[in-house]
């Protein structure tokens, strides 16, 4: 370069020319390249990530008959009676409503087969003594399923 060409050039000149060929400059653009990666990021890792998972809703319960017992019972048994009845449609729905509660185990027993007193019985548990029914009948309370009475059942002949 010769001297002619560099008259009028000082130092700091180019120490700003340096800084004018370099992109992208500090300020408004930068800070928007820079916004718009963080949210790109942002929209990648929210929808990589599991997260929690969404709340359950109660499902109606599904209304079903009551198919009758098939097991064999024995001839004699304690167990917990939650509700006897005259109308099986009213024992049904009291079947449906202790197994909603949590008392899986529970069934009916018709006075055809068994002295009951009425024609229809909820009942939970087949328990050789009574200490075993009551404890069973605590546990019941236990659930929240009142009211319940221990009761000695025996087949009819």
């Amino acid at each position: 370069m010769q001297a002619a060409d560099l008259r009028g050039v000082s130092s700091r000149d180019s120490v700003r020319a340096m800084y004018d060929t370099r992109w992208p400059r500090p300020g408004p653009a930068m800070a928007a390249v820079a916004a718009v990666l963080g949210l790109v990021a942002g929209v990648v890792l929210g929808l990589s990530s599991p997260g929690s998972a969404p709340r359950a809703r109660a499902a109606a319960p599904v209304e079903t008959t009551v198919a009758p017992t098939t097991t064999t019972l024995p001839d004699e048994f304690h167990t917990v009676i939650l509700g006897s009845y005259n109308k099986r449609d009213n024992a049904v729905a009291r079947l449906r409503k202790v197994r909603e509660q949590g008392v899986k185990d529970a069934a009916l027993l018709d006075q055809q087969d068994y002295d009951l007193g009425t024609r229809w019985a909820v009942y939970s548990g087949l328990f050789r003594t009574e200490e075993q029914a009551e404890a069973h009948r605590q546990e019941l309370l236990g659930l929240g399923v009142i009211p319940s009475f221990r009761k000695h059942v025996t087949r009819n002949d």
